[in-house]
């Protein structure tokens, strides 16, 4: 099965989606996965400036695509998908019609003694050619054995489908936690740079009053420890910042890319650090602005924990999976318990030999076979008791891996669920301080205006916004990624949630 290649449905900028059509057009009919990998290659190579400046609204799908493209990961995930559904197709085999042919081309040495009414008499014969060929036809007949291979190898092919399809929630969540991280940081760097340019004001203004006898030498100490701590949180905010953004880079594939066609991804992936040095126009991008609601606006199909719990249950791939591991350890069971049964097979066979010996020149034999052939095993040494023991043995180990990971589901969907709840109270407590302090600027501004507040109330006013700010953008970064993680456990992102989920919540 061909790896996957994005669909136009699945892109979002009008050129790729040009783009993604002429190459489904043009590779469609070669079944090669290099060929194919090949072209969605290109694709993404001609089409990666818009992708790195897709529209808030697609932005999220459209790197969705280019992850599902290049993640190592994902592809790693994909070759076990495919290698996971060709178990099926040789399980089917072994019950299809079996042919062989056989031919073979000697020349033989033969001596021989044969007794007769004169005594033995021997005859020798050298280098004389003989030439044999015969077909056969088996078809399996009963054979329980095969035919739990193919049950045990359908639930293999379900079981590398699920996995991919975990893989790709897996990788949703990954994205979007660097985007909320991404987004968080870079409004807290921003807020941490004009803290360091109002507290710089402040210790100036304390200097200035020390000079004049207005303030103490602990006052412009205090001020400048202040400023230290500001550059400590702008510096870490900064390494923040480069992370999520390195991070996204590598999700998304587009590490050290400088709109050049002729440099694969490969190539740029492999340079590392020095492709990065000579080019970041694509890492140096702006995340993507969330609302100030956004928490609030995250939507949830179920209304109650237990809910949402059983919907998990139900449609998490990962517990899908470890449904479809119990069958296909069910299947190996039969499997290894069938080498007790006999087995039967129809045949059919001809042949043809020759040879030339000095007394049999140009003697050919035809021989032409059909018939059943039974074997009834009755003696392997306890292997076949071993095999069903061992087979019991991974039957119990998957379903207590099946009974684990349901544990580990509700209890990451509890503590998700309760996270998000919790930074929904956060962030409408941070909008809400937010509102107090809007009164709090003009009612500053408006008693320097009367000569009743200073600048130094005025930039108190305004450090105190800019951390209730912060704090907000944190609390929606939280929610965001809780809610991506409820969302990932239930199996349900896609391109289509994710376009949904930009246009309510990015500006």
């Amino acid at each position: 099965m061909p790896a996957f290649i994005p669909t136009p449905e699945a892109l979002c900028s009008s050129d790729i989606k040009q783009s993604a059509t002429l190459v489904n057009r043009l590779f469609k009919p070669f079944e090669g996965l290099t060929l194919r990998r090949f072209g969605a290659l290109i694709l993404l190579i001609i089409s990666i400036q818009d992708l790195a400046h897709a529209s808030p609204q697609s932005r999220l799908s459209s790197d969705f695509v280019a992850a599902m493209q290049f993640d190592p990961e994902f592809q790693s995930a994909i070759a076990q998908r495919d290698a996971g559904l060709e178990a099926q197709e040789q399980a089917r085999a072994s019950l299809l019609p079996q042919v062989s042919a056989n031919l073979q081309r000697s020349i033989n040495d033969t001596d021989s003694r044969s007794q007769t009414a004169l005594g033995p008499i021997d005859r020798s014969f050298e280098n004389y050619p003989s030439l044999s060929a015969s077909l056969q036809i088996r078809q399996a007949l009963f054979r329980p054995r095969a035919w739990a291979s193919l049950a045990q190898s359908k639930a293999q092919a379900l079981y590398a489908e699920l996995i991919l399809q975990g893989a790709k929630q897996d990788l949703g969540l990954r994205l979007l936690g660097v985007h909320a991280e991404w987004a968080a940081a870079q409004h807290s760097f921003h807020i941490a740079e004009e803290i360091i340019s109002i507290q710089q004001e402040i210790a100036e203004s304390a200097s200035r009053q020390f000079r004049a006898g207005d303030a103490t030498r602990v006052d412009v100490e205090v001020a400048q420890a202040r400023i230290a701590q500001a550059q400590t949180q702008l510096a870490e905010t900064r390494l923040s910042l480069e992370n999520a953004k390195l991070s996204w880079a590598q999700i998304t594939g587009r590490l050290g890319f400088s709109g050049r066609a002729s440099q694969t991804a490969s190539e740029s992936v492999a340079k590392g650090s020095e492709s990065l040095s000579i080019n970041r126009s694509l890492i140096d991008n702006s995340s993507i602005i969330w609302r100030d609601q956004t928490a609030e606006l995250l939507a949830i199909s179920q209304h109650t924990l237990a809910s949402f719990q059983q919907l998990a249950r139900d449609q998490s791939p990962v517990i899908r999976a470890q449904k479809a591991a119990v069958i296909a350890a069910t299947e190996e069971l039969k499997k290894v318990s069938a080498d007790h049964l006999p087995i039967a097979d129809l045949y059919a066979a001809r042949s043809r030999s020759t040879s030339a010996m000095d007394n049999t020149v140009g003697t050919t034999y035809r021989s032409a076979q059909v018939g059943v052939q039974v074997s009834i095993p009755l003696y392997a040494g306890g292997a076949v008791e071993s095999g069903i023991r061992q087979a019991q043995a991974n039957l119990r180990r998957v379903q207590s891996d099946l009974e684990a990971a349901m544990n580990r589901l509700n209890l990451q969907i509890d503590r998700d669920w309760r996270t998000l709840e919790a930074a929904r109270v956060d962030a409408a407590a941070q909008a809400r301080l937010l509102q107090a302090l809007k009164v709090l600027n003009e009612s500053s501004t408006r008693g320097q205006s009367a000569g009743v507040a200073t600048k130094i109330d005025m930039m108190q006013a305004r450090l105190q916004t800019l951390t209730a700010q912060r704090d907000l953008a944190r609390a929606n970064a939280r929610a965001l990624v809780s809610w991506t993680r409820l969302m990932s456990s239930a199996g349900l992102i896609s391109e289509e949630v994710l376009e949904e989920l930009t246009r309510q919540i990015a500006l």
